[in-house]
């Protein structure tokens, strides 16, 4: 054996004795290696190097982490040939030496992609989606990822236009489309092949709302219903603009009695807003409280759990109030109508309805029929008023 002596910067400047390494050494750079697989990020040169059992090895670092691994091969040309594969091999697997399965499919793709929902979307989005996948599994379950195309999605979106309304295709095509770019970010496509896919037109969105009367009936009708919980709700979606299932999910936690202040803590946009609470709402919800109050849910049963849907109360209550054509979420629209004909800007009604952008709430900003018959009088009063030309 063959031993250099090395001095080394010691206190006490002892020799140290050092073994001469008899390993047959190769240096690689990463351009050398023969592989090509999207997100290896190779630093530093490959070492491949034979130990005393014959065996060729390989020593790199991979995407930040040192890897040493047997090529198994005790022939030089064989090992160097191996390197590109075990780099793969090493690169589809994870800290704990599990196989790392590489997504392929669309079919594959969508269950990451509900596990990624499941983690950053309203439950009631997650539900939504899960329905429209089953539309998109029929079409692209099986398809590998780089098979889809933007004619096999416009292909899709005719077919499914003739059964659903132009407003559900593009919905079907946006969730697609975020798949695919989750798809690109998760690096399992270069690109977005269906980026350019444009959406259908829609008719323009439906904005029902109450006027005075309506309202005034429909309440009336709630306050009267089988259901003791209907008046509280409905009041509360009027007063508030909250969705279905921000309502279902209120719990006394999320009601400040001091502050007069809601606060929805998970939207359909996965985002926290405030919603200053009326002084007639505050009353009705201190009696609710004052009835159950060991119950979690603010809209509750009288087991204190949530009090469900009350689709089939509310439908009652329309039609003994002689409200037609007018669904739940519509009290939703009435509060952001409201809202823009009491004169507020779309700001002010982005922010208490939860809206992600400012074109949604810039459709309440509409002006009443009753506001255009006013200016229309009030015009007509003036010319009324003098037939002859008058300066204005």
């Amino acid at each position: 054996m063959i031993l250099f002596i090395e001095k080394m910067g010691t206190v006490t400047d002892q020799p140290v004795l050092r073994r001469k390494s008899r390993h047959k050494r190769i240096v690689l750079r990463p351009r050398d290696l023969d592989f090509s697989i999207k997100g290896i990020k190779l630093s530093g040169n490959v070492r491949v190097y034979q130990r005393d059992n014959g065996r060729w090895y390989v020593r790199f670092t991979l995407n930040g982490k040192r890897r040493m691994l047997s090529t198994g091969e005790t022939d030089k040309t064989q090992a160097l040939l191996k390197l590109g594969e075990i780099v793969k091999a090493a690169e589809c697997t994870n800290a704990f030496g599990s196989q790392v399965r590489r997504v392929s499919t669309f079919r594959e793709l969508a269950e990451e992609y509900i596990a990624y929902a499941e983690a950053n979307k309203a439950s009631s989005t997650i539900q939504r989606d899960k329905r429209r996948l089953g539309k998109l599994f029929a079409a692209f379950g099986s398809n590998r990822l780089t098979d889809i195309t933007q004619r096999k999605v416009e292909l899709y979106m005719q077919e499914r236009e003739k059964e659903v309304k132009p407003a559900t295709v593009n919905r079907d095509l946006a969730l697609l489309k975020h798949m695919l770019n989750k798809a690109v970010d998760w690096e399992y496509l270069k690109s977005n092949p269906i980026k350019r896919v444009k959406f259908l037109k829609e008719p323009p969105g439906r904005t029902r709302y109450l006027n005075d009367a309506e309202r005034e009936r429909l309440l009336d009708a709630c306050k009267h219903s089988d259901s003791d919980m209907l008046y509280p709700v409905v009041l509360t979606a009027l007063l508030t603009g909250m969705r279905r299932g921000e309502l279902q999910e209120l719990t006394w936690d999320d009601v400040n009695f001091p502050e007069a202040r809601i606060t929805v803590r998970r939207s359909k946009n996965n985002e926290t807003r405030h919603i200053p609470i009326h002084r007639d709402l505050l009353e009705v919800l201190a009696e609710l409280r004052n009835r159950y109050p060991y119950a979690q849910y603010v809209f509750c049963k009288p087991d204190g759990k949530p009090y469900g849907n009350w689709r089939r109360a509310f439908e009652t209550a329309c039609r003994q109030a002689g409200v037609a054509n007018f669904r739940f979420h519509d009290l939703r629209h009435t509060f952001g109508s409201y809202l823009g004909m009491k004169g507020y800007n779309a700001y002010t009604i982005m922010h208490l309805m939860g809206h992600k952008t400012i074109a949604m709430s810039a459709r309440y900003t509409h002006i009443s029929e009753e506001q255009l018959r006013a200016a229309v009088d009030g015009i007509g009063a003036k010319v009324v008023q003098s037939p002859q030309a008058q300066t204005w």
